[in-house]
């Protein structure tokens, strides 16, 4: 056997006079990696969503939205001051009881006509200045606080107004004029033709006069629905609205009488409706619900 200089490789002499390349090396233990030329690119990654899913606005939220309103416009705003009426306590903290020498030297000198000129005691000096000086010292009153008696709540209430002015109008009248108790005609009116623009695609086709008993019964629904939304009672019966309306007992069973709860199943969505508009006006506020007494 016979090496090459340089450690270039080495051949192997047999006895048959032929050369032979050495075998191969054995493979290495353990685990062998290829790298692989063909790469799949990986699929695109899904787009993330960009906002939660909002839930479902539930009868309990609406009942929230109610009572927020009736706050709002309402109930009475009492003013009421947390910290009692009292002078806060005098101290010395940030007082110093050493006066600086600079001063004490310029202020000890008394100047003399015909002499040298003579120096006051130090303490005398002192407690001149400290009569005359500046004295830093904690507040004798009690922290500032507003002049104007609003209550806790008035910056909410502020708040659920202007988010309920943001509203479309028909929502907007219907909740002044329901929960507010507004005297304005705008918002009765208005929460009138709100019915109307849901009402008259279901009448058909109708005759003037009866068109305008529609009207009136619809103006009849949302003041009964007013009343029933806030006391759980109705202000009109059957025989009261066929005598408002001029209609006998049997045209009033036959044609009315389903226009009429028509009208105030109308009146119950408009009502849900505007509710849940404020629901997502005030999403993200965080609001308080207390006990005020309506």
């Amino acid at each position: 056997m016979s090496g090459v200089p340089g450690g270039a490789h080495m051949e192997l002499l047999t006895l048959k006079g032929g050369v032979s390349r050495p075998a191969s090396p054995p493979a290495p233990a353990g685990p062998r990696y290829v790298l692989d030329t063909d790469v799949v690119p990986a699929a695109p990654l899904a787009p993330r969503r960009g906002r939660r899913r909002v839930p479902e606005v539930i009868s309990h939220d609406r009942a929230v939205m109610r009572d927020l309103v009736l706050g709002a416009l309402l109930a009475p705003q009492f003013f009421r001051d947390e910290e009692p009426r009292e002078v806060g306590g005098y101290t010395t903290e940030n007082t110093r009881d050493s006066f600086p020498k600079r001063l004490l030297e310029e202020r000890s000198e008394v100047p003399t006509e015909g002499g040298e000129a003579g120096r006051l005691p130090r303490e005398y000096v002192v407690s001149l200045a400290r009569g005359t000086t500046r004295v830093i010292a904690s507040e004798t009153r009690k922290k500032k606080a507003s002049s104007i008696p609003l209550g806790p709540l008035a910056f909410q209430d502020a708040h659920v107004v202007r988010a309920v002015s943001k509203l479309e109008s028909g929502h907007q009248h219907w909740l002044r004029y329901a929960y507010g108790d507004s005297k304005d005609w705008a918002d009765e009116s208005g929460s009138v033709v709100a019915l109307w623009a849901l009402f008259e695609p279901k009448l058909g086709n109708a005759q003037g006069k009866t068109l305008k008993k529609a009207k009136g019964l619809a103006h009849l629904a949302v003041q009964d629905m007013k009343l029933f939304m806030n006391c759980a009672r109705s202000n009109y019966g059957a025989g009261r609205l066929q005598e408002l309306l001029g209609v006998t007992d049997v045209n009033w069973r036959k044609h009315w009488t389903g226009r009429w709860e028509t009208l105030r199943s109308l009146v119950l969505a408009i009502d849900q409706a505007a509710l849940e508009a404020l629901h997502r006006e005030l999403a993200d506020y965080p609001y308080v619900l207390v006990e005020r007494g309506l």
